[in-house]
């Protein structure tokens, strides 16, 4: 089992982040799914066997979201933007 923490964008208010809960839920392979509309995440524990974050990104883009793109730097890698 894996869990994994997907950021965000597109939630304009609470039932947003339950819309994209259920989605997630909905997988096979999803144990659990959870998201948060004041955090701009969402957590699932999912058996990698049986679904790929892949699958879980197209979930919440066909709930009418987006995976929120990584700051500079945010990841630990640079962007390559300001040639730091």
């Amino acid at each position: 089992m894996q869990v994994g923490m997907l950021k965000l964008a597109g939630l304009q208010h609470p039932e947003c982040a339950d819309k994209v809960a259920i989605a997630l839920a909905a997988l096979e392979g999803v144990q659990a799914a959870d998201a948060s509309f004041e955090n701009a995440k969402a957590s699932v524990r999912f058996d990698e066997t049986q679904v790929s974050l892949e699958d879980l990104h197209a979930a919440v883009e066909r709930a009418g979201y987006q995976i929120a793109k990584p700051a500079h730097g945010e990841d630990g890698a640079c962007c390559g933007g300001c040639g730091g």
